[in-house]
């Protein structure tokens, strides 16, 4: 179900009818060497959703562009959105979902310069009291693809992502204007990759141009099956996602918990001891007190 096709009425349905689970396809506009779109990554993100939602119903807000990619800024057409603003601007869209009914809400990203930014989103999610659950869906872009590919250095523009693009929206890819030769990785930021460091250029210090490997040899056939092994793997995580009721409980745990923390583990020190007790009837645990503790010996 796409949100933006929906009347009125039939959003209401929708959010019901999908258990109230949704997903935000999140892309960046940034280039793709010289034969891809720039908006390949939103519109691989937002495809694979839709194709999901058909198997396994769930609400797929529309096409978005505003993750962060400040990697391609030295390039033309890129979109860079200030770091503190694709935050905010996320949270908003979640509080927003949440204000319709949605109490689970699934972020799949297009784009491999999200994860980090995702990961943190999800991971901050536990700042304020939250009734409802945002997931970072980390889905392999291409799944066992060494093996249907027929080069190496797979990464940017190459011949998987070419074959994705092939598929998915072929009147959008100029193979006529693929570079006439493969590009390696660069390599000059590799001592500090290898020292286990991350610098602020590590893309850029790989990738210069955004185009990576070799995309002639890219067919949609190849495409068909990467993406089908994307969707078959988010299907997955829906049914997964809307059968979780763990997550709610240990978060709702977790939140009653940072108001008043305690030591979860008997104290040496103190005239009380605080334990941890399951309680069956709320099905979450709660600190209790033991009473004086008696003298060690």
């Amino acid at each position: 179900m796409r949100w933006e096709n929906l009347t009125m009425p039939d959003f209401a349905r929708a959010v019901t009818d999908c258990d109230g689970v949704g997903i935000i396809p999140v892309g960046v506009l940034e280039p793709h060497s010289t034969h891809m779109p720039l908006g390949t990554d939103m519109f691989e993100a937002h495809s694979v959703a839709c194709k999901a939602a058909e198997r396994e119903p769930a609400l797929v807000f529309p096409q978005y562009c505003w993750g962060t990619n400040h990697e391609a800024m030295h390039l033309p057409g890129s979109l860079v959105i200030k770091r503190e603003l694709i935050f905010a601007l996320l949270e908003n869209v979640c509080e927003e979902m949440r204000r319709h009914g949605f109490k689970k809400i699934i972020l799949l990203s297009g784009h491999g310069g999200n994860q980090a930014f995702l990961a943190l989103f999800v991971q901050t999610h536990l700042e304020t009291p939250k009734d409802y659950c945002v997931y970072y869906g980390r889905i392999p872009h291409w799944r066992d693809g060494e093996v249907l590919m027929e080069t190496d250095n797979l990464g940017h523009a190459c011949e998987a992502e070419t074959s994705t693009a092939l598929y998915l929206h072929p009147e959008l890819v100029k193979m006529e204007a693929l570079p006439a030769e493969p590009a390696p990785p660069d390599t000059r930021g590799d001592a500090v990759r290898d020292a286990y460091a991350r610098a602020p250029i590590n893309w850029y210090s790989q990738y210069p141009r955004m185009y990576v490997g070799d995309g002639h040899p890219g067919t949609a056939e190849k495409g068909k099956i990467l993406v089908e092994r994307r969707v078959d793997d988010l299907v997955e995580l829906i049914r997964v996602i809307k059968a979780d009721e763990a997550t709610g409980v240990m978060m709702r745990e977790f939140q009653d918990a940072a108001l008043r923390p305690v030591n979860p583990w008997r104290s040496r020190f103190g005239s009380q001891t605080t334990s941890w007790c399951r309680c069956a009837t709320v099905s979450s645990w709660r600190p209790t007190c033991t009473g004086r503790r008696k003298r060690l010996r």
